[in-house]
């Protein structure tokens, strides 16, 4: 599975830049419509399921390029020790990223749908 992850990653990882700029941009709108005291309030739902979703698929990127290879045999006991455990805490962060991936797709749909409803689309 980290090996997947990681080849997702990597195929994906020309995104990072403009994953930079859409997530800047749908904070600045945030900001927009929170301090200025406008009627554009309908545009803070998208704005924050837009920093939601770059700032999910950046830390995706960056954390999983660099997941560890399997261990070969040409290691020694303590190196391929040394490997599986670095590999075992990357299993650990894809869970907890699996985990808090469903949340922000729950997160998302809810605040979609709200939006729908408010404001009609």
């Amino acid at each position: 599975m980290i090996d997947k992850l990681r080849y997702i990653a990597e195929t994906i990882r020309i995104l990072r830049l403009p994953l930079i700029v859409f997530g800047l941009l749908c904070l600045s709108v945030a900001a927009y419509v929170i301090f200025a005291s406008t009627s554009t309030e309908r545009y803070l739902i998208p704005s924050f399921v837009g920093v939601l979703s770059a700032m999910s698929t950046y830390f995706f990127i960056e954390t999983f390029r660099s997941a560890p290879d399997k261990g070969d045999e040409t290691l020694s006991f303590f190196g391929r020790l040394k490997r599986r455990l670095h590999r075992a805490w990357y299993w650990i962060i894809a869970v907890v990223f699996l985990s808090t991936m469903i949340a922000a797709i729950y997160v998302t749909n809810k605040l979609i749908s709200i939006w729908f409803r408010d404001f009609g689309g």
